[in-house]
């Protein structure tokens, strides 16, 4: 497959020159979007948005790139998410003068700049077709105020085929209204979501799913927690795919203006890539041009019963590790691109490495246009004729740990307070009542990968108090009236998380604020916070005969503890109290297991004087 689609990347060229006049001023393009476009938390590789490498495509001194994407957002807003709340849209939070979130866009812009506008996959949940058109018209109005230039960009596809030759457009009317508010406004349009769809009907399926879209595995990658078969999001070979055809449609624009792109971009450097012998794999990475800087990806996929050798470089030398660090898979080789070009070759039994013959100079021209089908590209399609169904991960209510909410990491509008009964631990989180109060918290995860998020809340308020969990992308949660705020009920939403520490930040949608929370936890296993990353499990304090297991904190008394005397409180997981009980002398696990009889997850509370001394979880089984 590598060796035919080559043909197709150097063919089909039109001459574009690279030199740059040295009087050209600098001017900054923004990149606006959503999680396609993103910076992606290095946890999460190979994860990547089309904008997080596109800075590499431009020479630092004539243009600079800033990546404003935004995962889970729509251009809209305004409209009703899933749950019935209001969602608040991309422009109104990030980009308008004074815009709720800070850092506002339009109040950045110079003239001459450059504003690339993707949106339209997020907005058929978030949104309405009229608040797009909205937005997008104040979108576009604003940058021209300040003498820059918008760009507008349809959306990109779904990893979704009706056939070997028709991708499904999951996104319905929004690639189509995209390209009527640049006709209609006169700006600028690139068709993403036709140039994507020729691109996956050129590759087939499986190269689709395994180099462009995020289907990466825990034995290719040690940061993954498990499996994943993203169809939305794009691995770093993909978005960098992306970001090529992005800006081989600046460089042959209709629009002078944008053509003009053309003249701030870098050297590009051909990476020739061969297989030895040809048909002794079912895939490998195909030929490309990358800038200089550019982490350049190559993978192989065995045919069944060929045993792969090593990537050779062209010297002919079997290259050594890979430039990062998690990739483990023997078929993945990484490396920094220099400013040469070069050639690799995926080496199986029976092969050799073929040695680069060219002289390595920078490409002075560059592919129009996508390559849609090729007469000798033959595959069985994976996703049958119907088209693939949408798939969700479901909600997994078995939550391995809590985190007291009371003390967030950082803050703006709220206060730990303790006034309302039924709380856990040292009080909890109440939201001001503001649509712009937040709390962050640190969190480590052990590897990347889906998990449930479970928020312990309570609303005596008469209306659904909506929050925004943010974890690189957004997530928003209904949190609907409990009946009071003594009331407390457990909200769940599932979240895609990266290896290691990153910020978990609970933001308030409402103008009411948001609902009171007391706990939050994670169904992934072995996920800590600050300190409570030096947790331990007590095994002292289990006992065999009823199975009750405390998780002990360091920083905290131990689960086994004598007091003179104490009240021992045991709630469920929803803030119910289930048992309470004086104490005189040692809080043992014989005394828990006493008070609670069903199986399940517990949350141990132990008062003196009516003052906390001690709180933990602990699981009945």
């Amino acid at each position: 497959m590598g060796k035919m689609i080559n043909r197709i990347w150097q063919g089909a060229v039109v001459a574009s020159m690279l030199v740059a006049p040295a009087a050209l001023a600098k001017v900054t393009i923004y990149m606006c979007g959503d999680s396609t476009m993103q910076d992606w938390n290095e946890g999460y590789y190979p994860k990547q948005g089309q904008g997080q490498d596109f800075h590499y495509w431009f020479d630092v001194n004539l243009a600079g790139v800033v990546n404003r994407g935004q995962g889970g957002m729509s251009l809209g807003g305004g409209g009703k998410d899933k749950s019935g709340g209001t969602a608040v849209g991309y422009y109104d939070m990030f980009f308008k003068k004074g815009c709720s979130n800070g850092n506002c866009i339009a109040e950045k812009l110079q003239a001459g700049d450059y504003v690339v506008i993707q949106f339209g996959i997020n907005d058929i949940n978030y949104s309405t077709e009229d608040f797009f058109k909205s937005n997008m018209k104040k979108m576009v109005a604003d940058v021209r105020a300040k003498g820059a230039n918008p760009i507008i960009m349809s959306p990109i596809r779904r990893c979704y085929y009706d056939s070997p030759t028709a991708i499904h457009n999951s996104y319905r009317g929004y690639p189509a209204l995209n390209k009527q508010l640049a006709e209609e406004l006169e700006v600028p349009f690139i068709d993403m979501s036709e140039e994507v769809a020729n691109l996956m009907i050129s590759v087939g399926e499986k190269y689709a799913q395994q180099f462009i879209f995020n289907y990466a595995t825990k034995s290719e990658y040690s940061n993954l927690g498990g499996d994943q078969a993203d169809q939305v999001h794009l691995q770093m070979n993909g978005a960098n795919a992306f970001g090529r055809i992005i800006t081989e449609q600046m460089r042959a624009h209709k629009d002078p203006v944008v053509k003009k792109l053309g003249d701030y971009m870098a050297p590009m450097y051909m990476v020739n890539v061969k297989v030895s012998p040809a048909d002794a794999a079912e895939a490998t990475s195909i030929s490309a041009y990358y800038p200089k800087g550019m982490t350049v990806l190559l993978k192989t996929i065995p045919k069944s019963g060929k045993k792969f050798l090593g990537w050779y470089d062209g010297n002919g030398n079997k290259v050594g590790a890979p430039s990062r660090s998690n990739v483990k898979s023997p078929y993945i080789h990484t490396f920094v691109m220099g400013d040469a070009a070069t050639q690799f070759t995926a080496v199986y039994e029976g092969g050799t490495a073929e040695k680069y013959t060219g002289d390595g100079a920078a490409l002075k021209a560059f592919p129009t246009t996508t390559p849609k089908s090729l007469e000798d590209v033959t595959f069985v399609p994976v996703t049958s004729e119907e088209g693939s169904q949408e798939s969700t991960v479901a909600v997994d209510k078995d939550i391995k740990k809590f985190f007291d909410a009371a003390h967030p990491d950082q803050f703006d509008g709220f206060d730990a307070e303790k006034t309302n009964a039924g709380f856990h631990g040292d009080g909890y989180f109440n939201f001001d009542n503001s649509n712009k109060s937040y709390g962050s918290f640190k969190v480590k995860f052990p590897g990347a990968g889906y998990t449930t998020l479970s928020i312990i809340y309570a609303n005596g308020g008469t209306g659904d108090r909506m929050i925004n969990a943010y974890l690189d992308h957004d997530y928003y949660i209904s949190a609907p009236p409990t009946g009071g705020w003594t009331t407390w009920d457990t909200a769940y939403v599932v979240l895609d998380a990266p290896q290691g520490e990153a910020e978990l930040k609970f933001m308030s949608l409402t103008n009411d604020g948001g609902p009171n929370i007391d706990m939050f936890g994670f169904s992934m296993a072995g996920v800590c916070r600050g300190d409570e990353c030096d947790e331990v499990k007590d095994t002292s304090a289990t006992n065999p005969a009823d199975s009750l297991t405390i998780v002990v904190k360091k920083s905290r008394l131990s689960s086994v503890a004598s007091f003179a005397s104490s009240e021992v409180s045991v709630f469920d997981i929803h803030g119910k109290i289930v048992a309470k009980q004086n104490v005189n002398g040692t809080v043992s696990t014989s005394v828990l297991s006493s008070m609670v009889k069903a199986n399940g997850l517990y949350h141990v509370v132990v008062r003196v004087n009516g003052s906390v001394q001690q709180f933990n979880w602990a699981k009945l089984r």
